[in-house]
């Protein structure tokens, strides 16, 4: 099913000064400098700032699922749209790379080939993980999340930082300075929406429920209690958030209702919502729902909460004061 608009997934969301969070569309791409074979060590974070202008911009890719052999027209959109857009940052946000590396080596070339764009333009990056990003394992690489991130913030303009303390390990909030001093006046969390549901809970299976995982209480947890610390120090500061894996909220937005899914509400939901972009393929959500946007509400500081993980879907709209979007995958072919 499909809304009667196609519009491209693009939002501007106001806090003081603006922050543009730029939806992009699948494409084509170049050959990377080969992955160094050893992590080259912690590099600084580095820091987050407002042009002179006032403006942010912020490119969300999705979905990559790189091997060690990339497509090249992967790479080449992502240029493309890097030169386009200048932005302040980008993200990839979950399934960075797929399975088919065997070593070591062949996971952080993988990885390499879709950083190097953000590299070598010295644009500020980092990445969520999804559910593909460890299925090397099996492979007998050991490159679980935990070392790939251990590797990627070696890079020179990688923006991740490395929080034992909870579950997932792309969880990070980045604070974005004003173009005049060094306070923060807007936010990006990163959240890692983990892989897959365990096999039972309280001794019950998941049979006919979804298969993937959702972000845990702890996570919820950190992120108020963070957001609280930033608020009590800089005062309320906007933000966006990203994570890989659909919320519930993702899915009833686009029928305005919990209980239905026909055509009439959502034509409904597309006026109530302000809903714009496509819907190919089913929500794919964690198998429970987190209570993650009722967390986003009761604090307010998140205005819009963007995802990937469903290909070939793109819609956004406004739920209930906060934006719900989506970006679609950039592989080839997709």
């Amino acid at each position: 099913m499909k809304t009667s608009s196609s519009v491209p997934r693009r939002g501007l969301l106001v806090a003081g000064t603006a922050a543009a969070i730029t939806g992009l569309f699948a494409a084509n791409s170049a050959t990377a400098s080969p992955a160094p074979a050893e992590n080259p060590g912690t590099a600084p974070r580095p820091k987050l700032k407002f042009a002179a202008d006032g403006k942010f911009k912020i490119v969300q890719f999705n979905d990559t699922q790189d091997g060690p052999r990339t497509d090249r027209r992967t790479i080449e959109l992502m240029e493309k749209v890097l030169d386009a857009e200048k932005p302040g940052f980008a993200l990839i946000n979950g399934d960075v790379i797929n399975g088919s590396s065997q070593t070591v080596t062949e996971v952080k070339q993988a990885i390499n080939n879709v950083v190097q764009p953000m590299e070598s333009r010295g644009i500020p990056w980092a990445l969520t993980f999804g559910n593909h990003d460890e299925d090397s394992m099996p492979n007998g690489t050991g490159m679980d999340e935990a070392k790939i991130l251990d590797f990627i913030r070696g890079y020179e303009f990688n923006a991740n930082s490395k929080n034992d303390k909870i579950v997932g390990e792309s969880n990070s909030q980045l604070l974005i300075a004003s173009s005049k001093s060094a306070k923060p006046v807007f936010g990006i969390w990163l959240l890692d929406s983990n892989r897959y549901a365990p096999k039972t809970v309280g001794g019950q299976d998941f049979e006919g429920l979804m298969s993937y995982d959702w972000i845990r209480p702890e996570q919820i947890a950190w992120y108020r209690e963070a957001s609280i610390a930033t608020e009590n120090r800089y005062g309320k500061v906007q933000s966006l958030m990203f994570f890989h894996i659909p919320l519930w909220e993702h899915n009833h937005m686009w029928y305005g209702a919990q209980f239905t899914s026909n055509d009439a509400d959502h034509e409904k939901a597309i006026k109530k919502h302000s809903i714009v972009g496509v819907k190919n393929e089913g929500v794919y959500t964690g198998a429970f729902n987190s209570g993650m946007f009722a967390a986003l509400q009761e604090h307010g500081d998140v205005r819009g909460v963007y995802c990937g993980h469903d290909h070939i879907n793109t819609y956004m709209g406004d739920y209930y004061g906060i934006e719900l979007g989506y970006g679609k995958r950039q592989s080839m072919p997709s």
